[in-house]
């Protein structure tokens, strides 16, 4: 893998001035003699006019490719096919494009009207380039469209979007005459920045206007307002409006379920006369926000037993919800039927599903159909990779995210610095590390504590104290990373200083924080305080102990020879022993050479697992230790009978950021002649200086 280098993201690009061009549509200038000739003579041909309604056709349709195949395709380009195109990009969830042909179209000579200069601020909104927008503002005001209603709209909703509220109420003032839309506008963007006071304001003076808000204007305020409010809307609702509109319901649900009224919500929905999807998806992601997945996928199959035919984002809420594979490869086909899979949301939910369910292959075949992968559908590639032990693949996809062009954050940056850490390839994560302290990423909380793990697993633990050292804040994940690296490197009396650290900073331990501490009193045979530590997470901090912690307790009591005590906590624990407990209790008695108690365990694992091979070769052991060879090869025999064969231990090396594995005896490697030879000259020069210590 090479060396990763951050990518610095391009300026924005500058739109030139567009043409010189006449008054905005809907504002015709009085009429004059020979204008009708005039308007005749600039008429459009006819096959431009037929280009232009099946290039919307087919951006309507979701077929961008063949969209844009034709927009390219066309002899002639007006402002209605840049219009189409531009529009089309955004609606198919490619504003980054969109605003790349704004760009062409002013380049290319065609005055922007007032719907192109729509078009670009929805694209400008979709990427969240507000230094573009402002662009587009400054030619709608050269163009005389900064009246306009529509554009005022669209800039209101950039401005607020883009984190400048003030430049969005500007906006609003600027504007000729606002009507119900801009005033809506400006409440959903008040509402969206948290001024729920003055959105109620806004709306007073809509209303002193003579103008009467409509189901829009109150459920862009249902969006996000709070609970008291929002019951008034509805209330409001009620008395104007009636609850049959699908919108406004549907709006309502949301409202009721983020507030945790599933029963106000499911009341709303079952009053409606006339359900669509919109409706039918506000009630799957009410049941998906309880926690009851299963009834939200009921909810699905409801809706297409109503005959209601469910769109991309019901696809995507089902896919989302659905815990079966089987069922989720029956949502598969059935996107593919509906040719829903040129959305990239219903293939980014696919990605999900599968990757959930360790399909890893399945994942990989989705990517790859993937026409054009946007951030999210890499980062869930990525994370499933890693979640399902496929590390090598998880870093070859962090480095080919990176090369795409795509600025990594916090949650990439996790998944890949975790897949290093479970390889111990200690410099593909160091270069990882560069990349994110270029790009500001070093001492966020996903980040950081993946970087302690990281260099913790390769045994730099100094520098995982360092990555821990810079983060700004730290979870509990980052202390237990911390203390089991601590623990891990055999140092226990800095594992229980961070221990120390965390209570005093009001850090609250858990199960794999006392683990921790645990582990790191177990190899330093620091049996007091491990003992103390065990009694200290259930009597304080009231965590019942899980396999793990008796595993570690059972192993630090037989380390030491204290065999009764071990087996008495092995008999009297709330859980039932498993193989990891009788083999961690043969593991000492194979120590200490306690031969009875071997016994004892041995017969508890053959119980458990009789292919084990650790318990064989244990077992073994511990009779050859007391020369009862006879019994020994009782044990060796009873394995080859089961067909029992002790794994190999794989080892591996890091060159040039390639992971090469290996066995003993490994001839499977492509350069094993010349490794082998280098091997032979370095033990002939280990004899030869055997030699001469022998003589000095």
């Amino acid at each position: 893998m090479a060396a990763l280098h951050a990518k610095v993201p391009p300026a924005p690009r500058l739109l030139s001035s567009p043409p010189t061009h006449g008054p905005p549509s809907g504002r015709p200038n009085a009429a004059s003699p020979g204008s009708t000739a005039a308007a005749k003579s600039r008429a459009q041909p006819p096959d431009v006019v037929l280009d232009c309604k099946r290039l919307d056709r087919l951006m309507k349709s979701g077929r961008l490719a063949d969209a844009l195949d034709l927009f390219d395709r066309m002899p002639r380009k007006t402002v209605v096919a840049w219009t189409s195109a531009i529009s089309g990009c955004t609606r198919n969830g490619r504003p980054d494009k969109a605003v790349a042909m704004f760009a062409g179209m002013l380049e290319s000579g065609v005055a922007p009207n007032d719907f192109a200069c729509n078009a670009a601020l929805a694209a400008c909104v979709g990427t969240g380039e507000l230094a573009l927008g402002e662009q587009v503002h400054s030619l709608a005001v050269r163009a005389g469209f900064a009246g306009d209603a529509w554009i005022g709209s669209c800039l209101i909703e950039l401005y607020s979007k883009c984190g400048s509220l003030l430049a969005a109420k500007d906006v609003f003032r600027q504007m000729e005459s606002p009507d119900v839309v801009g005033y809506t506008s400006l409440v959903s963007a008040l509402c969206r920045n948290g001024e729920f006071e003055q959105a109620v304001e806004v709306l007073g003076q809509m209303m002193m206007q003579g103008l009467q808000p409509n189901e829009h204007t109150m459920t862009s305020m249902l969006a996000a307002c709070p609970r008291v409010l929002g019951e008034q809307i509805h209330g409001y609702m009620l008395k104007t409006m009636g609850l049959q509109s699908v919108y406004a319901s549907s709006a309502l649900i949301d409202f009721y379920s983020r507030n945790y009224d599933f029963d106000l919500a499911k009341t709303v929905f079952e009053n409606l006369d006339c359900k669509n999807v919109v409706s039918w998806c506000s009630m799957m992601q009410l049941y998906i926000r309880d926690g009851r997945l299963e009834d939200a996928f009921r909810v699905f199959i409801g809706m297409i037993s109503e005959g209601v035919d469910p769109n991309e984002f019901a696809f995507s809420i089902a896919l989302g919800a659905c815990e079966s594979i089987s069922l989720g490869r029956q949502l598969h086909c059935s996107a593919i039927k509906r040719n829903l899979l040129t959305d990239i949301r219903v293939s980014n939910d696919l990605l999900s599903m599968y990757g959930r369910n360790g399909l890893v292959e399945e994942l990989e075949a989705v990517l790859d159909s993937i026409e054009n992968p946007d951030f999210v559908s890499w980062t869930a590639a990525l994370s499933a990779n890693f979640q399902n032990g496929f590390s090598e693949k998880a870093v070859r996809l962090l480095s080919k995210m990176h090369s795409e062009g795509f600025t990594l954050n916090d949650y990439a940056f996790s998944s890949g610095l975790s897949s290093c850490a479970d390889l111990a390839l200690l410099d593909q994560g160091r270069q990882f590390h560069c990349l994110a302290l270029k790009l500001g990423c070093d001492s966020k909380i996903c980040t950081g504590n993946a970087l302690i793990n990281m260099y913790s697993k390769c045994g730099q633990i100094e520098s995982a104290r360092l990555a821990f050292n810079v983060m700004h804040y730290h979870d509990v994940t980052s202390w237990n990373s911390l203390i089991h690296g601590f623990a891990h490197h055999g140092d226990a009396n800095l594992a229980l200083e961070a221990f120390t650290e965390m209570c005093a900073s009001g850090g609250k331990p858990d199960e794999s924080t006392f683990l921790g501490v645990l582990v790191g009193c177990n190899h330093a045979g620091l049996i007091k305080e491990g003992e103390m530590f065990f009694r200290l997470m259930i009597d304080q901090c009231g965590i019942t102990p899980t396999r793990s912690h008796y595993a570690c307790m059972i192993d630090m009591l037989g380390r030491n020879g204290r065999f009764v005590e071990a087996l008495h906590m092995i008999e009297k624990m709330p859980l039932e022993p498993d193989a990891l407990m009788w083999k961690t209790l043969l593991a000492s008695c194979k120590l200490h050479g306690n031969l009875e108690i071997g016994k004892l365990a041995a017969e508890k694992l053959m119980e458990l697992s009789e292919r084990d091979s650790a318990t064989y070769v244990l077992m073994s052991n511990i009779y050859a230790m007391h020369e009862e060879w006879q019994d020994a090869g009782r044990v060796r025999r009873r394995m080859d009978e089961m067909g029992v064969k002790k794994d190999a231990g794989w080892s591996w090396i890091e060159v040039k950021n390639e992971a090469h594995a290996f066995i003993a005896r490994d001839t499977t490697h492509p350069d094993s002649a010349s490794i082998y030879q280098i091997l032979g000259e370095l033990v002939d020069v280990m004899q030869d200086t055997d030699d001469v210590h022998m003589q000095i």
